[in-house]
């Protein structure tokens, strides 16, 4: 981790030394970080990053561990593990402010219990809210960015800067932050009876528990859906529900999913995703683009 002592760092945030990544992934996989910082405050965050940009320390944002494919090797230098920033206020009559480390479902739950409607869609889905602006996290119709009125940002260099979503220009499946974290996020919603919003969410999780294997350790949707199909059918018409590499598999339920059953290693995540993408390329000529992140090994 570069010369610098990491106990340079422990006024920023607690510290952990060689933490498995498996414990923080809901893939169940990944090796140790070499230094697994645990910062408690949006300044907190923004001073470690500036700190460790400074010192050239190689670092890498993990929320909920949805998403990630943390590799074998483990990462050198400092993970940045967001979860004891879980704060969210009420700010207006229909806004909530949220910290990058408060859990989807920490949200859901707020919006129900203030009537606030908007964040429905996220009901069920793991991650933390930074990760969520990250990669617009949401459906195929809908994205986290929709209902952002403001987001704070810590810019590589030291600058915290706040931005509409008119000058970020998010997109399907990308924040587009650029390098840029999100430190926290103002979200407008529309007023209604907190009733009706669970009514909503519970519709929503209905349909999500039928169709997605929710209660096994996966890390989500494995690829984005191309324009005009779907990532899951194309996997399924080439015949790949239930292809295996080692202790990953293609889930049964839903074939955009990943699922770890034991045993397995990063290393069969990955090829599984060669696969699932070379065989769809060469049936129906469709390039197919990963929603998981596949951090590279060291």
């Amino acid at each position: 981790m570069s010369t610098v002592s990491p106990d340079a760092y422990a006024e920023l945030a607690p510290m952990r030394r060689d933490e498995p990544l498996s414990r923080w992934t809901t893939l169940r996989l990944g090796g140790a970080a070499e230094f697994f910082f645990e910062p408690r405050t949006p300044d907190d965050l923004w001073k470690l990053l500036t700190r460790l940009d400074e010192d050239g320390v190689p670092y890498r944002m993990l929320g909920g561990g949805a998403n990630v494919l943390a590799p074998d090797g483990g990462v050198p230098g400092a993970v940045i593990h967001t979860g004891s920033m879980r704060r969210i206020f009420r700010d207006g009559e229909t806004g909530l402010r949220a910290w990058a480390g408060a859990t989807n479902q920490q949200l859901v739950r707020a919006a129900a219990e203030h009537g606030l409607s908007g964040v429905e869609e996220l009901i069920g889905v793991p991650g933390h809210v930074g990760g969520s602006l990250a990669m617009n996290a949401g459906s195929p119709s809908w994205g986290l960015w929709d209902q952002v009125t403001e987001v704070t940002l810590w810019q590589p260099g030291g600058e915290v800067v706040a931005k509409t979503p008119d000058e970020v220009q998010p997109s399907y499946r990308n924040g587009n932050l650029r390098g840029a974290i999100a430190l926290e996020v103002l979200l407008h919603f529309e007023a209604s009876a907190p009733a009706a919003v669970r009514a909503k969410q519970e519709a929503y999780l209905k349909r999500k528990n039928e169709s997605q294997p929710v209660t096994l350790a996966s890390a989500g949707c494995a690829f984005r859906n191309p324009d005009g199909d779907s990532a899951g059918r194309l996997i399924d018409a080439a015949g790949l529900k239930g292809a295996r590499e080692g202790g990953v598999v293609v889930s049964e339920k839903h074939a955009n999913f990943l699922v770890h059953e034991g045993g397995g290693t990063a290393a069969d995540a990955r090829a599984l995703l060669a696969r699932i993408e070379a065989e769809v390329q060469r049936q129906f000529d469709v390039a197919l683009h990963r929603e998981l992140v596949v951090w590279p090994e060291p």
